[in-house]
């Protein structure tokens, strides 16, 4: 038996996984994770001291919990927390200088390939369709056609980063609510991906996950559900249309941390939905951490990192 511990470095939280892999199989056994909330410690484009230190201090606590059961390689990644700031390589020097830990910062490119290749071998509904992840600093958009990509794009919008933006309280009002979707239009309309239609469309990450938990705690899907009808995230909004305990109250009881950015994930998620014309949001509860385990698994990793898909 071999132990992998993958540890993903978001925007919002740092999560690590610890994995079993034997005879061919995985086996998920350990997790745990921080809502770090790293993109609060952007200052003018650059990851501030505080924020540094955030990120080392967790790390330091990740690495010697994974020591402590028996890992037997580690792997370091980031996307949007890393990759869209000003000083990534000084980050990634602090953090190599005093954890010797080396943080491999994907590319859009490459996040959207692992979630994409782990997804359709293990969760992918129908040949054709759109995947989306939303996180807390950027989304990626990947759309297939026979299982095969055709376009994919990384927007520079996530639930945590529009809640900084845009949101004054803990709920977005209306307005607010409709800044957040207009500006999720126009990173669309910039990025230049086509206009394709599909039905079906599969979101990777903890802001969808969160949606189908938050449907099945109101009574609005069965636990089983596989496609959720999209015109229920309009009732869902609805549903969390106003700023009070109440409303606070039903997403604190199916995921405390997310209370601020659910709601901007939320409409992220409606916003490309409606823009492709999607009709049914299957929710898939792989990830990219899977994608990136099954690459280095199949040794798709080179030495420093870098992706060499075969």
């Amino acid at each position: 038996m071999k132990r992998y511990g993958i540890v993903d470095i978001g925007s919002n939280t740092i999560r690590f996984k610890i994995y079993d892999y034997m005879n061919g199989k995985v086996r998920h056994s350990v997790s745990n994770k921080k809502t770090a909330g790293l993109i609060a410690f952007k200052k003018k484009g650059k990851l501030n001291k505080a924020g540094i230190q955030v990120l080392v201090s967790t790390l330091k606590k990740f690495n010697k919990h994974m020591e402590e059961l028996g890992v037997d390689e580690t792997y370091y990644f980031a996307t949007a927390s890393l990759r869209n700031i000003d000083n990534t390589e000084e980050v990634l020097d602090i953090v190599k200088n005093k954890l010797n830990i080396h943080i491999h910062v994907l590319s859009p490119e490459d996040e959207a390939t692992l979630s994409f290749e782990i997804i359709k071998e293990k969760d992918l509904y129908g040949s054709d369709g759109i995947l989306i992840d939303v996180g807390g600093g950027s989304s990626e958009i990947n759309v297939f056609k026979n299982k095969t990509p055709i376009d994919d794009v990384s927007l520079p919008i996530g639930s945590l980063l529009m809640y900084q933006e845009y949101v004054a309280l803990m709920f977005p009002d209306e307005n607010e609510k409709n800044l957040i979707q207009k500006r999720v239009l126009k990173e669309i309309k910039n990025s230049g991906i086509k206009k394709h239609n599909r039905e079906v469309m599969t979101g990777v990450g903890g802001s969808v996950r969160s949606i189908k938990r938050l449907l099945i705690y109101l009574n609005m899907i069965e636990r089983h559900t596989k496609l959720i009808p999209i015109n229920l995230l309009d009732d869902l909004l609805n549903e969390l249309s106003h700023n009070t305990k109440e409303d606070y109250n039903k997403v604190l009881q199916i995921k405390a941390e997310r209370i601020h950015t659910l709601i901007p994930g939320l409409i992220i998620i409606k916003t490309i939905a409606e823009y492709f014309h999607v009709k049914y949001l299957h929710v898939t509860n792989y990830s990219i951490r899977e994608g990136v385990l099954n690459a280095i698994i199949n040794g798709e990793f080179d030495s420093p990192g870098d992706i060499i898909f075969k």
